[in-house]
C-alpha cells in the first residue's frame, strides 16, 4: 500500500463531510467562532493517520476470521460485558458512562465481540496457547500486580458556591439522607442517578485534590474540598484493607494479559503479511 495517497484520500473524505453538513460553528472567544471543520482538520492531522492504520488493522484481522467462518464465542462476550459493568457501583451509572461516550449496550456488546472474534482467531493463526501450567506459574511470578488495593466506599456532592456548601454542610450534620441531597443539589451526574455513591474506589480512580483527601478521612467523615468546578463534599461510609490476589479472581485478567504480550511480538510481521495480500485503494478525489 502506498501510505501518501490513501492518507490525503482520507483527509479529503473528512473534509468532504465537514462540506456535506452545515460547518457549524462550536464556540466563539471574543467574536471568533471555532467551526466544525477547523476541529476535524486538527483532528486529523494530529491522529488521523494512525487511527487510519489502526482501522485498517483491525478490518484485515475481522475479515481473516470471517473467511474462516469464526464467530466471537459469546459466553466469552458475556463475561466480559459482566466485567466491565462490575467496575460500577450501580448499573444506572454504567447506562450513564455509556451516553456520555455516545454508545449503546449494544454497540459496546458489538465492540466486544469484535475483540473476542480477533483474539480468537490470532490464537489460533499465530499458534498461541497457555496452559493451566502457564498462568499458575505467571501468577506467582505477578501475584503482587493482582492484589486488592485498600478502598474507601465514597459519596459525593458537587455544589457551585461557598454558600450552597455551607448549607448542604449543615444539613448532613443535623442528620439530612446524603444520598436525598446529593440528588436534588449536585451537580455531578453520580449525585442524580446514585446520590453521590462512587462505591468503594481505590487510589488512582479518582481526580488528585479529592483522593488526597478522601483517604485520609474516618468512615462517616465530612470534608470539602474546593475545586475549580465548584465545591467537593465528600462522605467516607466504609474503609476496604488491601485484599492478597487469588488465583481465581486473577486468572482471567491474567490470561488476557500473557495472551496480549505473546500477541504483540508476532502480530507486526502477520499484519504486514495480510496488508501485502490485501486489496487495499484510496478512494475520493480533492475537488
Amino acid at each position: 500500500m502506498k501510505r501518501l495517497p490513501l492518507l490525503c484520500a482520507a483527509a479529503v473524505l473528512l473534509a468532504g463531510v465537514a462540506r456535506a453538513e452545515e460547518d457549524r460553528g462550536v464556540v466563539s472567544v471574543n467574536g471568533t467562532v471555532i467551526r466544525q471543520s477547523e476541529i476535524v482538520e486538527r483532528l486529523w492531522k494530529r491522529y488521523g493517520p494512525a487511527t487510519l492504520d489502526d482501522i485498517i488493522d483491525e478490518l484485515l484481522l475481522r475479515q481473516a476470521a470471517q473467511a474462516q467462518g469464526l464467530k466471537a464465542d459469546r459466553a466469552e462476550v458475556e463475561r466480559r460485558l459482566e466485567r466491565l459493568r462490575a467496575q460500577f457501583s450501580d448499573p444506572a451509572l454504567f447506562e450513564n458512562e455509556l451516553k456520555q461516550s455516545g454508545r449503546s449496550v449494544a454497540q459496546l456488546k458489538a465492540e466486544i465481540s469484535d475483540q473476542v472474534l480477533v483474539r480468537q482467531f490470532l490464537s489460533g493463526a499465530l499458534k498461541i496457547s497457555l496452559s493451566e501450567g502457564d498462568l499458575e506459574k505467571a501468577f506467582r511470578e505477578r501475584r503482587d500486580q493482582f492484589a486488592v488495593p485498600p478502598a474507601v466506599r465514597l459519596r459525593h456532592i458537587l455544589v457551585k458556591t461557598q454558600a450552597d456548601t455551607d448549607e448542604v454542610v449543615t444539613r448532613l450534620r443535623d442528620g439530612a439522607d446524603f444520598g436525598a441531597l446529593a440528588r436534588q443539589r449536585s451537580l455531578a451526574a453520580t449525585g442524580r442517578l446514585n446520590g453521590g455513591d462512587y462505591g468503594f474506589v481505590s487510589r488512582g480512580m479518582l481526580p488528585e485534590e479529592i483522593e488526597r483527601v478522601a483517604f485520609d478521612m474516618k468512615a462517616g467523615e465530612v470534608r470539602v474540598v474546593p475545586s475549580a468546578k465548584g465545591f467537593h463534599i465528600l462522605q467516607v461510609t466504609d474503609q476496604r484493607p488491601s485484599q492478597p490476589a487469588r488465583y481465581e479472581a486473577a486468572k482471567d485478567e491474567l490470561r488476557d494479559l500473557l495472551l496480549s504480550e505473546k500477541m504483540k511480538s508476532a502480530l507486526p510481521a502477520y499484519l504486514r503479511e495480510l496488508r501485502r495480500r490485501a486489496d487495499i485503494q484510496p478512494l475520493g478525489s480533492a475537488r
